[in-house]
Order: C-alpha cells, then structure tokens, then sequence
C-alpha cells in the first residue's frame, strides 16, 4: 500500500512545470479578484488588507515562475546581466533614501502608534536592501553562481514576511 502511495506521488518534470503554471495561473486569477474587490471599498483599512493579500499572491506568482525557470534551468544574458544590475543599483539608492526619510520621520513624531508602525516598514525596507545588495552579488558573479547557490536566494528571498 505504501509502495503505492510513492508512485503516485512522484512526478515528472514536466508535470511538475504544468502544475506550478496551474498554480501560477490561480494566483493571477486571485490577484485579478482581490484587486477588484478592493477597488469596491471606501474604507482605507479594508483595500489595505485586500491590497496587501493581493501583493502576496502576486509574490506567489512571480515566486512560482522563479521554481519553473529554475527547474527548467537557469538562463541569463549578457544585457541582461547588465540592465539588472543598473537597475539594482538604482533601487539600492531609492530604498537608501527611503530609509533615510522613514527614519526622520519617526525621529520627529510623538505619535507611538504611527512610530510602531513606520518602524516595521523600516526594517522591511532594510530587509529589502539586503535582498537587493545579494542580488547584485548574484547578478554580478552569474556565470559562475551554481543552481544550490540560486535555490539558496530563492528560498532566503522567498520567506513570505512582505
């Protein structure tokens, strides 16, 4: 019985790619109907909630095209490899000085409630520096970064906390 139960579970790579994409393609359709739905309310609490579970399944689809390509194989180009990393270092900039405005702010405000939370979306904001900076590191050495090194970033960024 058990013997059974194994070989039902094992999948070929290419039922494994058209499972992801299936599950790939319900986060779209999600995303498509939280959008929506949030469009609908007046109340600002409420489409935050809605947005920020939209955002997640958005992650979730665009972290379900990371498994494809990385099961498929790891490719990248040459002008890609150079537009990435302009880009990256670009955005190491802008969360630089997010982080710097975000922390002026909370040094200025009495306000303990809104300090508690501008302090969360500093450290998600230090936490996206961080993924930014290991990015590059990636994109910089990508000819030589093995696929344990790419599964590594993956499962690291893909941690769910934002």
């Amino acid at each position: 019985m058990q013997k059974r139960f194994d070989d039902a579970m094992q999948l070929s790579k290419e039922e494994l790619i058209q499972l992801l994409k299936e599950q790939k393609d319900l986060e779209l359709v999600a995303v498509k109907s939280y959008s929506s739905f949030a469009e609908k309310s007046n109340n600002n609490v409420v489409k935050l909630l809605l947005l920020g579970v939209m955002h997640d399944s958005m992650k979730h689809a665009q972290v379900l095209d990371a498994l494809i390509s990385l099961t498929q194989s790891p490719i990248f180009g040459n002008v890609e490899q150079f537009e990435v990393t302009r880009g990256v270092e670009e955005h190491l900039k802008i969360e630089e000085e997010m982080l710097r405005k975000i922390g002026e702010i909370i040094e200025r405000t009495d306000d303990s409630e809104v300090k508690a939370i501008l302090s969360q979306i500093a450290m998600e904001e230090k936490r996206h520096h961080q993924t930014l900076l290991e990015l590059k590191e990636i994109v910089q050495k990508i000819k030589r970064v093995t696929e344990d090194e790419l599964w590594d970033y993956l499962n690291r960024w893909a941690n769910f906390s934002t």
